[in-house]
């Protein structure tokens, strides 16, 4: 779907799974909501709360890299089938080491596939070979995914985790079953056989392996630079701390598994406003977006009229330091979400474009605001964080834009249950726990 360039088929392809991303089906889903609950209280607070627990450093960009992971491929391939990188730190080490040698060589195979192929079926080499072999790990780590999805579907069988949570694979589903009514056509009442895709397995892997990378990336940059900017701002942190504490239940983790349901957590303003406010700041993908104008001659912007299948872009870091709209861009600001008049924050919404718009509109758009949040909740709910060592927090200058540095390392300070912060011990260096 993310590499189709004419709209219809595009337009198909994602009406066969747009609807388990709908904001609907998200808040309402006992699988999200089962995976979330089982992510945050098994998996990611108990690291975080070992850390605190021995005053150790926590570097959080690659851990965010593998919670975002796990929310991912579980919503897709179902909990039990998913990649379980926050728990498997050598398996996270090596997917994170494939994803980042392919980050930078996409140019060839993006913008001129088929020259690119062509070149490379006469000998001639494009990428340097580990590149090749990053990529081939890769698709191989989603198709042993795919496969576990399918297998559970037949069988309810879970490769791991047998003490939790198992949910069933949402979106793999829903594709495969979308696919196989494709290839049905009705005549006259009477339902014919179509050719199906060539492949079933790799067509239904290629589709999700662009969920599982975007819904990976895009995410784990967000959280990286929200707990950056929310350790420098330990004001904020306190007064997400007070809203936090108006869910019912709230998110300490005492109260596990009980966790307040979506549309309570959606609904908090200041924290709505933290992630807004860093989605507009630090877009994960800040580049330009293409699209083709089409077939009619079409006026963009107070233009000429443009023939049809021209390339054109906007990006969203220029649509989100328009000083007109949002006034003091460079500033990291919550509150101009939380204070803005309706009419002012109706055109800011025209302006934000973290998840683009329209028909290319990000798919996953509604899944990824809901694992924000969860997680940014559960952490300030449970903890106060600072930072130890922000080097290279500046973001790339690229399409995708992480860290320069690669890294941020946090100190986690377990809150006592009443919500104030654990008496400092005395200062002690602790190396950086990977965790």
């Amino acid at each position: 779907m993310f590499s189709t360039k004419e709209s219809k088929p595009h337009s198909i392809r994602k009406r066969m799974i747009s609807n388990v991303y709908s904001k609907t089906v998200v808040q309402s889903s006992k699988d999200a909501y089962e995976l979330t609950r089982s992510i945050l209280y098994d998996r990611l607070l108990p690291v975080l709360a070992s850390a605190a627990a021995t005053r150790s450093v926590v570097e959080v960009h690659a851990l965010n890299f593998a919670t975002t992971m796990d929310f991912a491929s579980s919503y897709i391939f179902g909990m039990g089938n998913d990649s379980n990188l926050i728990r498997d730190v050598e398996m996270r080490a090596k997917y994170l080491s494939w994803h980042l040698k392919r980050a930078d060589h996409s140019f060839w195979f993006q913008e001129i596939p088929r020259l690119t192929w062509i070149i490379q079926s006469i000998g001639i080499r494009l990428l340097p070979k580990w590149v090749e072999v990053a990529n081939d790990e890769l698709e191989a780590f989603t198709l042993a995914l795919c496969r576990r999805a399918g297998q559970s579907l037949q069988n309810d069988a879970t490769p791991h985790a047998e003490k939790e949570q198992r949910t069933h694979p949402v979106v793999y589903a829903q594709l495969a079953e979308s696919l196989k009514r494709s290839s049905m056509k009705t005549e006259d009442g009477v339902q014919q056989q179509q050719q199906a895709p060539e492949n079933m397995e790799l067509h239904i892997a290629s589709e999700l392996h662009d969920h599982v990378i975007a819904g990976m990336d895009t995410s784990a940059v967000t959280l990286t630079y929200l707990l950056w900017e929310m350790s420098r701002n330990p004001d904020v942190q306190h007064e997400l701390r007070q809203e936090l504490r108006t869910l019912s239940p709230t998110l300490v983790m005492a109260n596990a598994p009980a966790m307040p349901p979506a549309r309570s957590v959606d609904a908090l303003p200041l924290l709505h406003s933290i992630v807004m406010e860093t989605l507009r700041q630090h877009s994960a993908i800040p580049g330009s977006q293409p699209r083709l104008t089409p077939s009619t001659p079409t006026s963009l912007a107070g233009s000429p009229p443009l023939p049809g299948g021209i390339r054109v872009s906007a990006q969203p870091y220029s649509l989100h330091r328009n000083e007109q709209v949002f006034g003091k861009t460079e500033v990291w600001n919550p509150k101009r979400w939380f204070h803005a008049s309706a009419k002012d924050r109706e055109e800011m919404m025209r302006w934000f474009w973290a998840f683009g718009s329209g028909g290319r509109m990000c798919i996953g758009s509604n899944f990824a605001m809901q694992e924000l949040k969860y997680v940014t909740a559960a952490i300030y709910s449970n903890f106060t964080t600072a930072i130890i060592d922000d080097t290279g927090i500046e973001q790339v200058d690229g399409y995708m834009s992480g860290p320069k540095g690669g890294q941020l390392q946090l100190q986690f300070t377990r809150l006592e249950p009443e919500g104030e912060e654990e008496e400092e011990e005395e200062d002690r260096f602790i190396p950086p726990l990977r965790a």
